[in-house]
């Protein structure tokens, strides 16, 4: 779990650079510190690493949510907490675009701790965007 939390966290809410939380009571506190960690394997072989461009592309998008709206989500797609989204967070989503919150979704979701809950993690995506553009 302490895992799920951290890897999770970093890729999602991070405005220039990130969040590494140790446990889902953390994941509504965030920092500017940790997505770099995100950018780097999380195994030993290198694989996974995100490629500069992309890494680049994230980091845009995520300055364009927010701390506090990037929490809220990350909170609402990868915890599964049923949390009210406010307008102004609802703005922020629409505002960054579509593909920036697909594209932050899918690489959370390339990430081996992710990948089981693919499916979930899409539904829920699109449940916030639909949400949000009602």
């Amino acid at each position: 779990m302490e895992s799920f939390c951290k890897v999770s966290i970093i890729a999602f809410l991070v405005l220039a650079s990130g969040v590494f939380l140790s446990s889902p009571t953390q994941a509504t506190r965030t920092s500017e510190q940790d997505f770099s960690l995100a950018l780097e394997p999380s195994s030993d072989n290198g694989d996974d690493i995100i490629p500069i461009e992309l890494s680049h592309y994230l980091r845009e998008c995520l300055k364009k949510i927010g701390e506090e709206c990037g929490s809220i989500f990350f909170t609402r797609i990868f915890i599964g907490k049923k949390n009210v989204i406010p307008a102004g967070c609802c703005q922020k989503l629409l505002d960054m675009g579509e593909e920036c919150h697909y594209t932050i979704t899918e690489t959370v979701i390339s990430r081996p701790e992710f990948t089981a809950n693919a499916t979930l993690y899409e539904t829920r995506t699109v449940d916030v965007w639909n949400k949000c553009s009602q």
